[in-house]
């Protein structure tokens, strides 16, 4: 499914006449991190629409580079995965995003 949904992107992209190719994935990687950067501004002013809609921004960028580069991101993404999965708990961290943390807000709670 989401191999599907990457070819569909990057032949969207090519029809509107972008590139996305090695030579220039370092333009394309930043316009990720420029997508994930409105959503956190989004995210800010509690702009809950346009922070879905950066979201889905930053996807579609990134299943852009997938499918033009032929990965096969559901391989890759259950390969990283079992990697993860043998990470000792919370990766040893004890401040930031990790429950217990000082300063941990689960948003969910509130």
């Amino acid at each position: 499914m989401l191999n599907e949904l990457s070819k569909e992107i990057s032949e969207w992209r090519e029809d509107k006449g972008f590139i996305t190719s090695w030579k220039n994935m370092l333009e394309k990687l930043m316009l990720v991190v420029s997508e994930v950067s409105e959503a956190a501004e989004a995210y800010r002013k509690d702009d809950k629409k346009h922070f879905k809609e950066e979201i889905a921004d930053t996807f579609i960028r990134l299943f852009d580079i997938c499918g033009s580069l032929n990965i096969d991101i559901e391989k890759e993404i259950k390969k990283k995965m079992e990697i993860n999965k043998n990470r000792p708990q919370q990766h040893g961290k004890v401040l930031g995003d990790v429950k217990g943390a000082e300063g941990y807000i689960n948003q969910e709670a509130k």
